[in-house]
């Protein structure tokens, strides 16, 4: 499955683009970065919603070369019963501010709401500006707070929920 929001395609997460999304995450989440496993297990897993926004089309998932370098970004949607959670989101660091993570979001709420979620859980570092922006910007409201919840750097996670239907 594929849509186009804003431009951009967002298509289905295939093995084939993890090497490219885990080199993403650690840039953009050092230590606290998913594992090859974790995205493995989303891929197959019932629950797990895992999207992908290509900077190129993959013209041969068999051949490296057709995909190297290739991920915008990509996000891992939940769903588990009336809840969704947004279990991961990241954009590469060479494309921000260019509207991709907001059209990840807009995608994964409109899935949680296809799917009859009533509540969208995340959790943000307290210190991440620019995500907390962008997720009050989708109309996200800041729930409690874990503190001390990550580790390197030691931050505080805000907890945000956006009620869908009631």
């Amino acid at each position: 499955m594929s849509h186009d929001i804003m431009h951009y395609k967002i298509d289905d997460m295939h093995m084939y683009d993890i090497p490219d999304i885990l080199y993403a995450e650690r840039l953009a989440f050092g230590n606290m970065a998913w594992h090859s496993r974790d995205f493995e297990s989303a891929i197959s897993s019932s629950y797990d919603h895992p999207f992908v926004i290509h900077k190129h089309p993959v013209t041969d998932p068999d051949s490296r070369d057709s995909y190297a370098d290739n991920i915008a970004g990509y996000g891992i949607l939940r769903l588990l019963g009336p809840e969704a959670e947004i279990e991961n989101i990241c954009v590469s660091t060479d494309l921000r501010k260019k509207g991709i993570g907001e059209c990840l979001m807009r995608h994964m709420i409109d899935t949680a709401r296809a799917n009859l979620a009533s509540t969208i859980y995340l959790e943000v570092r307290a210190q991440n500006e620019a995500a907390k922006a962008l997720y009050r910007k989708m109309g996200f409201e800041n729930s409690y707070i874990r503190k001390g919840y990550y580790r390197d750097p030691m931050d505080d996670a805000i907890i945000m929920t956006l009620k869908l239907q009631e």
